[in-house]
């Protein structure tokens, strides 16, 4: 059983998801506020739930101080942007602060719980797009790709260079046609060696070079 909380001004999303997580066997709803104000008045008795889905465009605190805020009090909590903004410089800000996952809208309920299983795994939920925007931001990346994962094997790297396209473990494995057991290995050894817990993790290094 895994705990969710959700910081999300607009009603219906925010009932929407509620609804959902009444459907799903294994997740609870820890808390739902309307506001980062609402969230900071309650965060003394609530307990640290394993996701928060967090809104940007919040009313008076921000979603992007709120993701401080809560990175501060909480620090194994999985969070989870969800916005319609796709800025590669919000989105690196995010994940700079603390963020494991830029979710943009429009998207399905459904499609948002199915996902769940990637964080459970280690990973973190960013679109294909956002992925791709934020690797167009960095400079030189051939000279800066290299250099960041140059305690990689030559296979690990291709993964690497495959994940930061966006592809999922499935398109990876089809990509350069090996298992997905396989994939899943090599990412696993990446994590270790660059001494990062995820993907976004892994984004924030390499964009920081």
């Amino acid at each position: 059983m895994i705990s969710l909380g959700i910081i999300e001004d607009d009603r219906f999303l925010r009932r929407n998801i509620e609804e959902c997580v009444g459907m799903v066997n294994d997740v609870n709803l820890s808390f739902s506020f309307n506001s980062m104000e609402a969230f900071l008045e309650q965060i003394h008795v609530l307990d640290e739930p394993y996701i928060v889905f967090i809104d940007l465009g919040l009313p008076g605190i921000s979603g992007l101080e709120g993701i401080t805020y809560i990175r501060k009090q909480w620090n194994e909590v999985h969070i989870v942007v969800i916005t319609g903004n796709d800025d590669e410089n919000i989105v690196f800000d995010c994940i700079q602060r603390g963020a494991n996952g830029y979710l943009l809208k429009p998207f399905k309920i459904k499609d948002l719980f199915d996902n769940i299983d990637i964080i459970r795994s280690g990973g973190a939920l960013i679109t294909p797009q956002v992925a791709l925007k934020l690797f167009s931001k960095i400079h030189k990346p051939q000279e800066s790709f290299e250099d960041v994962t140059s305690s990689l094997t030559a296979r690990e790297r291709d993964v690497v260079n495959e994940l930061l396209k966006g592809l999922t473990y499935k398109e990876i494995s089809f990509a350069l046609g090996i298992s997905t057991t396989t994939v899943n290995d090599h990412i696993k050894n990446v994590y270790i060696k660059l001494d990062v817990r995820s993907k976004s993790e892994l984004l924030a290094k390499i964009l920081k070079r």
